[in-house]
């Protein structure tokens, strides 16, 4: 038999993401999560929770118990805010294992409350779902340990037999006998309600003796109608699950002659249990249980080490009822024991015991359905768990023998991570379209600064898996870093060339710049770096420009088809008369992609952006100072398309720069700036973010209004000295100083020291 794979690992968290949030550590780097993931899961395993109750890491509860800690805090218990029902033999609410929970008991009629002189099996299966037990407990150390151990009990007791003796299946007089009863109790179950919870999970370790094979579907239903009808739960929305065990009669002794017309299940003697019994395989034979009917097969201890939990010897298998049916540990599962002595027979002693059966798979897979709920926080209905339960149970090797596993070992770590690639919702639906989420960013250009990021801040974004369960990410995580300038483009800003007289603050250059009036194609260079206006979303970019030699100037230019650029098109106009101190400038920018030099990607759509502007500029001569100013605002005109963001409203920007420059002996030149690069003074987009899905598929959404204003105000001093050399070259050295970079007001200051030499060959 090959050894079996180890289930695959949950996808990695999307690579762009800057971290993930944690209820204790803050928000931590995806590699450092994972970490931090696997350490509170060998932790888990280490304990004596797992060391007590071996089936805890056969269904890998340590990854579930790991994702909830990281989501919601150090000690939080799985199933904590929810009741799960058992219909059993009652429970003794005082065990050590229950302290601290609610635990409500009803006895059915005729049936007595339970004192101890008989083991109690209602409370052993109890405390497989929900056992915790406290540190006073005499027995704690190798006490039970529930699945869901912050769950709450409510159990319905009813009269059981011991189970003992030969198997003799149940007749259809049997079945009219009990059929009112049954259908009775089940209809008081489900209208249990403690005045906030109803209940979700029933656990039913009772039952018939009799493989369902036997029975057709007439005959079910001619005797057991009112049962079936109440277990269907016409007319409910999100119906309660009912988790059974499969049986134990495999291998007990039979009569053939007690198998009319199904002697085939009673060979040599004793019983061959393919199939489970009546009441976990209805699904098998009534269609409209089928979705909210468990049979849970019990799996033994690996006792030879090759990796499998292979089927207890006593349990039945999954046979016709498979789709309905999936395997959990049931072979000396750790349990609370109320019952007499084992010492001197004194009635209602307490303490721990390891019994087998598929009584106590079936609270394992119970309990597991009550932490998936908590790990989704409700938002997956009952059905949508059972299906992602059994879509994510273990299916390799052995347990593709769907006749005897059915849907595979259960697998508590696979079905509380995501499933496949997780993705934005971009309907109404979480089957319908979407975006995947490592590829869904909104990265602010500089002019936005913080504003994005302080707006994300403290917001949830629910992405969905392929089953269409919901993981919850920060939403600032979405939101890209400020673009700042790197010390090659500060650089080249230092060793750019200057035109004779310099060119006033914000005003681009055109190379070759045209004084004679003809049109001319060059390169459009707004100002070094941040310096720049609104001109300088282009960047450089290929334009046509002319000037009449007096008071006008004009300039077109794109790049569109620029490799590496974003589609920017625009064009401007300049006007100072000769002899003049002040200017007036004014144009616009059209972006295709992006809007201030940011953009959108996957859930968020797609940007574009028109901006329209007008500044004023102006230049004078102190001593030898040349002076130069200038000042823009602007207008942008967003459009989003595709993605969550609703509406861009319009934006106002600003830019200012002041500059002094004058020369040196030998040539030199010094020049001292002072700047605030483009900057959103108003504008806000409202965004529709889903956080979540109703249990019927529909994708929930919370509306988000975004102020685009950052915190801050980015201001830039520089300080330039060039010298030309010799040899026809150039050196710079400057030094500049930023005050809340990226208009960020929690930044503190920068300070940087540059040197460089140009040569032109």
């Amino acid at each position: 038999m090959p050894a079996p794979q180890p289930p695959p690992e949950s996808p990695e968290p999307p690579p762009q993401q800057t971290c993930i949030q944690t209820a204790d550590l803050g928000c931590l780097s995806p590699r450092v999560f994972q970490q931090r993931r696997q350490s509170l899961e060998e932790n888990h395993v280490g304990t004596n929770d797992f060391a007590n109750q071996w089936g805890l890491a056969a269904i890998r509860a340590g990854r579930a118990y790991a994702q909830l800690e990281l989501a919601h805090g150090a000690g939080t218990e799985p199933g904590s805010g929810h009741t799960v029902g058992l219909i059993d033999t009652g429970i003794d609410a005082d065990h050590p294992v229950f302290a601290g929970k609610t635990v409500t008991e009803h006895l059915f009629s005729g049936t007595p409350d339970e004192t101890g002189e008989e083991t109690s099996h209602g409370t052993a299966v109890a405390s497989v779902i929900a056992g915790r037990p406290s540190a006073g407990f005499a027995t704690a150390v190798d006490a039970a340990r529930g699945v869901a151990r912050g769950a709450d009990i409510a159990m319905f007791a009813i009269r059981a037999g011991s189970g003992g003796g030969p198997y003799v299946p149940i007749s259809l007089t049997g079945f009219d006998d009990a059929d009112d009863r049954w259908a009775a109790r089940i209809t008081e179950v489900l209208g249990w309600s403690n005045g906030v919870r109803s209940l979700d999970f029933v656990n039913v370790s009772v039952g018939f003796k009799g493989i369902v094979e036997q029975y057709g579907e007439a005959d079910l239903r001619a005797s057991l109608g009112d049962t079936i009808a109440a277990l269907a739960q016409a007319g409910s929305a999100d119906k309660t699950v009912f988790v059974w065990s499969a049986g134990n009669g495999h291998g007990d002794p039979c009569d053939a002659a007690d198998f009319a017309g199904n002697a085939d299940l009673c060979v040599n003697g004793v019983v061959d249990a393919r199939s489970v019994e009546i009441l976990p395989g209805l699904p098998a034979r009534i269609a409209e249980l089928r979705g909210h009917m468990v049979a849970a097969v019990a799996v033994a201890r690996d006792s030879d080490g090759d990796g499998y939990y292979e089927i207890a010897s006593f349990s039945n298998r999954c046979g016709v009822a498979a789709d309905w049916c999936i395997a959990a540990p049931g072979e000396r599962v750790r349990a609370a024991y109320f019952g007499p002595d084992p010492d001197d027979g004194t009635p209602g002693a307490q303490g721990a015991f390891s019994p087998s059966g598929t009584s106590f798979a079936a609270p394992m897979v119970t309990g597991g359905l009550a932490a998936m709920k908590h790990v989704f926080r409700g938002q997956l209905s009952n059905t949508t768990l059972v299906e992602r339960l059994f879509e994510t149970a273990d299916k390799s090797g052995i347990y593709a023998d769907r006749g005897v596993y059915g849907q595979g070992l259960m697998d508590l770590g696979a079905a509380t991570a995501p499933v496949g690639e997780t993705a934005v919702a971009l309907g109404e639906r979480v089957d319908g379209p979407g975006s995947a989420l490592p590829g869904s960013r909104l990265a602010p250009g500089n002019a936005m600064g913080d504003g994005l990021a302080r707006a994300f801040a403290g917001h949830e974004i629910a992405a969905f898996d392929t089953l269409g369960a919901p993981f919850w990410f920060p939403l600032g995580d979405l939101a890209g870093d400020v673009p700042r300038p790197s010390a090659l483009a500060r650089l080249r800003g230092l060793m750019a060339p200057r035109e004779d007289g310099g060119a006033p603050p914000l005003r681009p250059r055109l190379a070759p710049l045209t004084k004679d009036g003809r049109l001319r194609l060059g390169v459009l260079r707004a100002p070094a770096g941040a310096d720049g206006g609104h001109l300088a979303l282009a960047g450089p970019a290929l334009a046509l420009g002319a000037a009449d030699g007096g008071a006008l100037g004009m300039v077109a230019f794109s790049t569109e088809g620029v490799a590496g650029r974003h589609p920017t098109s625009g064009g401007a106009l300049s006007w100072r008369p000769a002899g003049a101190r002040l200017g007036l400038t004014g144009g616009w920018v059209a972006e295709r992609e992006t809007v201030l030099g940011g953009g959108a990607s996957g859930a968020f759509g797609r940007l574009s952006g028109a901006s329209a502007f007008a500044g004023i500029e102006g230049g004078a001569a102190i001593g030898a100072w040349r002076l130069g100013a200038g000042a823009e605002i602007g207008t942008v005109r967003a459009a989003a398309r595709g993605g969550m963001i609703a509406s861009v409203s319009p934006l106002a920007t600003s830019a200012f720069a002041v500059e002094a420059e004058r020369t040196l002996a030998n040539g030199a030149g010094l020049r001292v700036s002072l700047a605030q690069p483009l900057r959103v003074e108003t504008g806000r987009a409202r965004l529709a973010i889903p956080v979540g899905r109703s249990r019927d598929g529909r994708v929930l959404r919370r509306r988000l209004t975004a102020g685009l204003a950052p915190s801050g105000r980015q201001i830039d001093v520089t300080v330039r000295w060039h010298r030309p050399l010799a040899d026809g070259g150039e050196l710079g050295i400057g030094a500049g100083w930023t005050r809340q970079p990226g208009h960020d007001a929690a930044s503190g200051p920068e300070l940087s020291l540059l040197a460089g030499w140009r040569h032109a060959f």
